[in-house]
């Protein structure tokens, strides 16, 4: 949802919104050089500004500074994601987010959630990705009882391989406890694929990426769930992850409402080059917004911000912001049950984007009483 500058959703005091406020009539691509949007919503960070979620050490105020960092890029609702690791290590990263969020007014706010991206994945080489498959296992129910546990209830997504041991039978069980099943790190049939979605799959996670390659060329994992009209898709648009033409006939074959944007950021996103971790797995931060395992031309996660893959695909692709904005905010919201424009009494959030040469850039974030002035380099 985009509105014009100056006119803001009425809050009150308190910075939630008033009855009254309504949305401009025009939805289209803005023609000023300054608009106003919701705010992005990245259901997948694994960290950010030199912060690791992956870290059982992480201490509450190093998760509020990251916090006030991705806040600072246009995020004000995000779900900090955990990669498999042993069950002790995963639930130690699990607690270390929860202290860390409630010690923080602004953690509450933004951190609606976790993501858990495996250890319920497929450990061959190609589709592992960077996760380490020795901590992967068969799914069972006690097992991520005691991550939720671990989580305080707040585990809300959950990437997972439908064709591992104990993971079908488990998906109608997460879809009931209102955890969202996203496919990931997986190669499927395609009957597994519509299995799954019956079952209530809902999301393919970093569509185009946790694959093997080389692939067969007409029946493989991607094009078996690009041909899912149930499955909504995730896409890290940082042009190195997936190319920009490939993205492209991603996006074509998704189409608009089944398109999300996500970073898959690390913490190395938002900093300086430099050496960081992503729980045991070692990064190098690149000058360019890359993350490699040192040694390696392995990616691991991304460096992007939500803020920056918005603009890319309206630069590469001619996307209106609002259209991208949606990808970015709106479908996100959805997909997690969260209403996808702003209601009277909830919080105020909004995104104000300059147009500059180089693109859209985010000029001002706010999030209820904060109100935070920053332009992008």
């Amino acid at each position: 949802m985009l509105w014009n500058d100056p006119h803001l959703p009425a809050t009150s005091d308190s910075g939630v919104l008033r009855a009254g406020w309504t949305s401009p009539e025009a939805q289209a691509e803005p023609t000023g050089a300054s608009v106003w949007s919701s705010g992005l919503c990245d259901l997948q960070i694994n960290g950010f500004a030199g912060v690791d979620y992956n870290q059982p050490t992480m201490t509450p105020e190093a998760f509020e500074r990251s916090m006030e960092a991705m806040l600072r890029s246009g995020v004000t609702r995000c779900l900090p994601t955990v990669i498999t690791g042993d069950e002790a290590w995963q639930s130690g990263c699990f607690r270390a987010l929860e202290a860390g969020r409630q010690a923080s007014a602004l953690g509450r706010e933004m951190a609606v959630g976790y993501h858990l991206e495996g250890p319920f994945l497929n450990p061959e080489e190609g589709f592992r990705g960077c996760h380490p498959h020795q901590d992967m296992a068969p799914a069972r129910w006690d097992h991520f009882q005691r991550l939720q546990e671990a989580a305080e209830g707040n585990i809300r997504l959950i990437t997972v391989a439908p064709e591992m041991e104990g993971v079908m039978e488990l998906i109608p069980r997460w879809v009931e406890q209102g955890v969202v099943v996203a496919l990931g790190h997986c190669n499927p049939s395609r009957d597994q694929v519509r299995q799954a979605v019956e079952a209530g799959a809902t999301l393919s996670t970093h569509l185009g990426n946790g694959t093997a390659s080389p692939l067969p060329k007409s029946d493989n994992v991607i094009l078996r769930q690009l041909a899912e009209d149930g499955l909504s898709a995730s896409f890290i648009a940082d042009g190195i992850h997936v190319q920009p033409h490939v993205l492209g006939v991603y996006l074509r074959a998704k189409q608009s409402p089944r398109t999300i944007l996500v970073t898959d950021g690390t913490a190395g996103a938002a900093t300086l080059p430099g050496r960081y971790t992503l729980g045991p797995v070692p990064l190098e931060r690149q000058e360019q917004d890359i993350v490699y395992i040192p040694g390696t031309q392995s990616l691991a996660g991304s460096a992007a911000t939500l803020s920056s893959c918005v603009r890319n695909v309206t630069r590469w692709f001619k996307t209106p912001l609002s259209e991208a904005v949606q990808w970015a905010s709106e479908h996100p919201r959805q997909l997690l049950g969260m209403s996808a424009t702003p209601e009277v009494g909830a919080l105020a959030e909004g995104v104000r984007w300059v147009r500059e040469d180089s693109g859209w850039q985010v000029a001002e974030v706010l999030l209820g009483n904060r109100r935070v002035s920053v332009l992008e380099p």
